[in-house]
């Protein structure tokens, strides 16, 4: 059982340390524990999730150090975060040799000859091989862990990529799960080291002697279950333990999350089954984490900072997410975003704060000319962004739909809806400083607003929230919307693929994927922040309005509220 002592959670401290790996380079690692009395503490090693760094690790790392563990969690050489090399020369084998430098540097400089390893998804691949190579690993555990890669990448891709590589295809830089990476050398090396498919994966885990622990995700799209049960299920060491309704990132689900946490931590601590009640585990201090969080944020900014405009970061990315508009589930998430704007007036005003390409305006404009009566006042639309090729692509699409029900003679053209666009940059809105800066709207002014995943890509979401506020109309509708902390693209692009789209689509599927993860790098270098629905909420009152309906949507990944003035 887990000894009952007690540890002061607000004294964690982390340590930044750096040190060699085999062959050159070295690796940035952070050393996260309570300080008195740590020498005689379990050692812990977290490897990071491929694409991500060593911060991603800390809401763990910091419950493990609170229930009296030492943590080492550490970036990848050649790999986003602090460690040297260039993310285009990652290799699975040269994984597997920092997790080993990691062995070497608590060997020689703090006496550790055992520790436990903790990995996730990719990097538990190179843990298992690491853990048949090393002794000095004495149990690993596996968060839902990728043991045939070659099967993950054939399900992200709909295509065999290790298959067409030992077939000749030469495959230069490729983007691998959203990074551009050398694809002959990650290829060929892995093929060498077997590491790529389930049969090298099972002849690792036929040579295991230590405790494997290894946590499945029961709606994980990237890892098949049966294929785990079998790679795993000959060697009495391993014990499969399931998340109960968690997807491939366990962090979308933040009760799943909290629940998988407690059971490494028990899992690190003992070798007994985990108990279904009674299990008392120390809770770090939020404050530290969120201190530690923003710690770690700047410094990965000022390591990897912005090479790119955010207007041509937008841009760029808008020409992959019109693609959506195929989408089921994006279209479900319109329809939501719809019903919650309400029923169009006539002559109401519509303001599209964010239009991008103008998804959410087609919406509206084949609601007026499609449901409302051609005698009825139609209403005016008025698309914000910040890039001209999202306007300009926006307005084309409007207009376009426009001449197309003017040639049916459905509605005469005086009475097509107006439309109207403006280049704005929300993030030089301040409507306190002298002269203020505000939206170029009267007060109460727009009968319906939709800020459709726009306010988590602003550095002060609730100045455009109050000045939305302002242009409201009393009794007007305002629908805003964030994706969650931790999304799962997974499941909108596997739901997209699954509806028979072309090979042209699957194409621009696998870019928006890839754009979405340069998204989620930024979220956690601290240049973006996604919102909870409690977080929308609080956003929305701060700003002195009153939210009267919450949904998920977009795959269960996108939070949306509606509120009035």
């Amino acid at each position: 059982m887990i000894a009952e002592t007690s540890y002061q959670t607000d004294r964690i401290q982390s340590e930044l340390v750096s040190f060699p790996r085999q062959g050159r380079g070295r690796i940035a690692a952070f050393i996260d524990r309570v300080p008195d009395g740590s020498a005689g503490r379990p050692w812990v090693v977290m490897a990071p999730k491929y694409g991500e760094t060593k911060k991603n690790n800390l809401q763990l790392a910091y419950l493990l150090a609170a229930n009296g563990l030492n943590v080492l969690r550490f970036d990848l050489t050649n790999h986003v975060g602090e460690s040297d090399g260039r993310m285009e020369d990652f290799t699975i084998p040269g994984a597997v040799v920092d997790l080993r430098a990691c062995l070497d540097f608590l060997e020689q400089g703090h006496g550790v000859s055992g520790v436990v390893v903790v990995s996730s998804s990719l990097s538990s691949r190179f843990a298992i091989r690491a853990a048949v190579l090393d002794p000095r690993i004495k149990k690993l555990i596996c968060i839902v862990g990728v043991v045939n890669l070659q099967a993950t990448l054939r399900e992200v891709y709909q295509e065999d990529i290790f298959g067409t590589f030992l077939e000749g295809r030469h495959w230069g830089v490729t983007d691998i799960l959203g990074f551009d990476i050398n694809g002959v050398t990650f290829l060929s090396t892995a093929v060498q080291e077997r590491l790529h498919d389930a049969v090298g994966t099972a002849e690792d885990i036929a040579r295991l002697r230590i405790p494997l622990v290894y946590f499945y995700a029961e709606r994980d799209t990237w890892v098949n279950y049966e294929e785990v049960r079998r790679v795993l299920g000959s060697n009495p060491c391993c014990l499969l333990l399931p998340i109960r309704g968690a997807m491939h990132e366990v962090r979308e689900n933040p009760r799943a999350a909290e629940g998988v946490f407690q059971q490494v931590v028990w899992s690190c601590l003992t070798t007994e089954p985990f108990p279904a009640v009674g299990v008392k585990l120390n809770v770090p201090d939020a404050r530290l984490v969120l201190q530690q969080n923003r710690l770690e944020r700047e410094r990965l900014k000022r390591h990897q900072p912005a090479t790119e405009p955010e207007e041509e970061f937008w841009a760029n990315y808008l020409t992959k997410f019109s693609l959506l508009e195929k989408s089921n589930d994006y279209r479900a998430y319109l329809e939501l975003v719809g019903r919650l704007c309400g029923p169009l007036r006539p002559g109401a005003l519509v303001l599209d704060a964010g239009c991008g390409n103008g998804l959410f305006g087609l919406w509206v404009l084949r609601e007026v000319l499609e449901r409302l009566p051609a005698t009825v006042l139609p209403p005016v639309y008025v698309g914000l962004d910040l890039t001209v090729p999202g306007l300009v692509d926006a307005s084309s699409r409007h207009l376009a739909v426009c001449q197309h029900h003017a040639a049916r003679k459905a509605r005469p053209a005086a009475l097509h809806p107006g439309l109207a666009y403006g280049l704005t940059d929300f993030e030089q809105l301040a409507p306190d400083q002298l002269p203020p800066v505000r939206l170029p709207f009267a007060d109460d002014c727009f009968d319906v607003i939709c800020c459709s995943l726009v306010l988590s890509y602003l550095k002060r979401p609730q100045t455009l929230l109050a000045e939305l506020r302002r242009v409201l109309r009393p009794g007007g509708s305002l629908v805003v919307s964030s994706m969650k902390p931790f999304c799962d693209m997974s499941v909108i692009y596997r739901d997209f693929i699954s509806q028979q789209v072309t090979a042209q689509d699957v194409e621009g599927a696998r870019n928006l994927l890839r754009a979405a993860g340069t998204i989620k790098l930024k979220e956690e270098k601290g240049y973006y922040a996604f919102f909870y629905e409690e977080e929308l909420r609080t956003l929305a009152q701060e700003a002195g309005l009153q939210v009267v309906a919450a949904h998920r949507s977009l795959g269960d990944q996108a939070n949306v509220i509606k509120a009035v003035k």
